[in-house]
C-alpha cells in the first residue's frame, strides 16, 4: 500500500476513490470503502481512499476512534492500495469545493469512480455535498456513487454514536457496529 501525507502526490494510474474522514473505519465507512474497492477491481482502477492524516475538530468530546496508523491498517485490510492522507491543516481547509473536485480528486488522485456517504461534507466551510461533487465531477466523466448508510437497530451507524455507545460503557455494541474490535 502507498501512503502519502501530503497533496504533492499524482497518480498516473487511474483510481477509484472512496473519501471521508473514516474515524474508526466503522461498518458504514466499510461500507463506502468496499464500494470504491469492489468497482476498482471490476474496473482495472486502483482501490485509492482520500482522508486525514490527523483530527478534523478539537471541540470538547469530538476525540477519536482510532489513530491514524490504526486507521490506515484498518483501510489497508478493507483493500486499498493507496492512501492520500494530508494533515487537516489551515491549507487543506480552505480549499473550495469545487477545486478540490477538479485537483485533488481528478487532478491529483486521477479519479474515475469517486465514492461517498449520502451525509459527507468537504472543501472549506464544509460546503461541498454529494450533489455538487456529482455535478463538479461529471463534465470530466468521472462518476459518484452514493453510498445509502448503514444501519444497526433501525439508527445509523456513525462515529457519534459509536462515541456516545463508548461514553456509556456499552463496549460490546460499540464493537458490533465498528465491525472491528477496540
Amino acid at each position: 500500500m502507498l501512503l502519502i501525507k501530503n497533496l504533492d502526490y499524482i497518480s498516473e494510474r487511474p483510481t477509484s476513490v472512496a473519501l471521508g474522514a473514516f474515524d474508526g473505519v466503522h461498518l458504514g465507512h466499510r461500507a463506502v470503502i468496499g464500494a470504491a474497492v469492489e468497482a476498482a477491481e471490476k474496473e482495472g482502477l486502483v482501490p485509492a481512499v482520500f482522508t486525514f492524516s490527523g483530527p478534523l475538530r478539537s471541540a470538547p468530546g469530538a476525540w477519536q476512534l482510532t489513530g491514524f496508523e490504526e486507521k490506515a491498517r484498518l483501510i489497508e485490510e478493507l483493500g486499498a492500495e493507496l492512501i492520500l492522507a494530508p494533515a487537516f491543516s489551515e491549507e487543506v481547509r480552505s480549499i473550495e469545493a469545487e477545486r478540490f473536485v477538479k485537483e485533488i480528486l481528478i487532478g491529483r488522485l486521477n479519479a474515475r469512480r469517486i465514492f461517498c456517504g449520502q451525509d459527507h461534507r468537504f472543501g472549506c466551510m464544509a460546503k461541498g455535498d454529494p450533489e455538487l461533487l456529482k455535478r463538479t465531477a461529471a463534465p470530466f466523466g468521472v462518476a459518484v456513487t452514493v453510498v445509502p448508510p448503514v444501519t444497526a437497530n433501525g439508527e445509523k451507524i456513525s462515529s457519534t454514536r459509536i462515541r456516545a455507545l463508548l461514553a456509556q460503557g456499552r463496549i460490546d455494541t460499540a464493537r458490533e457496529l465498528l465491525g472491528h474490535d477496540l
